[in-house]
């Protein structure tokens, strides 16, 4: 299963990369070198959804991102997740989430209620701009970003020590919107050599809101759920759709950058 989990993990990025247009079958099948039909079988194996549902769950998660994130108008990111008229994209949207856009973005505050209620917030914040660098990545399904299953992630790319220059966690989706199943991790390093069994890939590469984390991993979601307060109570900073980004520089001190929307 995890071999094909690996070789199919090319054309789930390039779904992701085009999430806001129908990626069609023949691209499938160049890409893959799969008939369509039996990667389709073999991704729903995995995934357990057909490829057009992760594509329409894509851009309605990325939708809702932009909702929350940022101020653009419900047609303009209607029209940036793929959908050419705001009548069916909110039938879309309502029909994934039991609310309209508009109603999700009103309720934006109750999304994190519960998520940072009764937390203190101390955390230092800074603006960076990060360059794009190479890195060899490998991704799974962490159910609710689980740490056993990253550990063990970890565990299978460095068994014995800490090899690789640099280390970073790639954190695809937001949990408070995503199905807990779905949420993906990605656990990237950086190598002058091929690092066989992970896929080359590029992160950073644009402005981030960046704050930090000192402690055990374990109890990471507390830097988050303080990130979370904080940036509920400054309206002016809007955050980007795109990939959360973990930089692991010892055993307890984790840099975390949130994109910046611009």
């Amino acid at each position: 299963m995890q071999t094909h989990f690996n070789e199919i993990q090319k054309i789930v990025d390039h779904i992701e990369a085009n999430f806001d247009r129908e990626v069609s079958a023949y691209e499938i099948e160049s890409i893959s070198h799969y008939s369509y039909r039996n990667f389709q079988r073999i991704f729903f194996k995995i995934f357990n959804e057909t490829i057009s549902g992760f594509q329409k769950r894509l851009r309605l998660e990325n939708a809702y991102k932009k909702l929350i994130y940022t101020e653009d108008s419900i047609s303009e990111i209607a029209w940036q997740v793929g959908y050419f008229n705001i009548q069916s994209f909110s039938k879309a949207f309502k029909q994934q989430y039991f609310i309209s856009p508009a109603e999700a973005r009103k309720q934006k505050q109750d999304i994190f209620k519960n998520f940072i209620e009764n937390h203190k917030v101390d955390l230092k914040v800074e603006i960076k701009y990060k360059d794009a660098i190479s890195v060899y990545c490998k991704f799974i399904k962490a159910k609710d970003y689980n740490n056993p299953e990253i550990d063990a992630l970890w565990k299978e790319i460095e068994p014995e020590a800490e090899i690789f220059d640099a280390a970073y966690g790639i954190i695809r989706d937001q949990p408070l919107i995503t199905n807990h199943s779905h949420c993906r991790y990605g656990a990237a390093v950086t190598s002058d050599e091929t690092v066989e069994g992970l896929l080359k890939s590029e992160i950073f590469g644009k402005k981030y809101v960046r704050f930090t984390h000192k402690g055990p991993y374990d109890q990471i979601l507390e830097t988050y759920r303080s990130f979370y307060h904080f940036w509920l109570a400054e309206p002016q900073l809007l955050l980007d759709n795109s990939d959360v980004i973990e930089e692991y520089e010892e055993s307890e001190l984790t840099h975390i950058y949130f994109p910046i929307y611009s």
